[in-house]
């Protein structure tokens, strides 16, 4: 296998799981604000299920933006 086909399926490795990750933050995101109901007192608002969700989106923003520098950095070894 030369080491060119190596790196591409690497990279689509790496598109995939970013796709994934993307879909998730919005997930995330989607669902904060809908527990984050202005409408609501502050009093019944669910803040264990609003941190537990915050540490995620916070924890996979962060495997996103480091897999998007992967790619990057893969893109720029395939000369894309």
């Amino acid at each position: 296998m030369s080491e060119r086909l190596k790196y591409e399926g690497r990279l689509a490795v790496m598109e995939k799981e970013a796709r994934k990750l993307k879909i998730q933050l919005k997930g995330l995101v989607d669902s904060l604000r809908d527990q984050l109901d202005i409408l609501e007192d502050v009093r019944d608002l669910s803040a264990d299920v609003i941190a537990e969700q915050a540490v995620e989106f916070a924890s996979k923003h962060t495997e996103y933006t480091e897999l998007l520098a992967k790619i990057k950095e893969a893109k720029k070894i395939l000369g894309r």
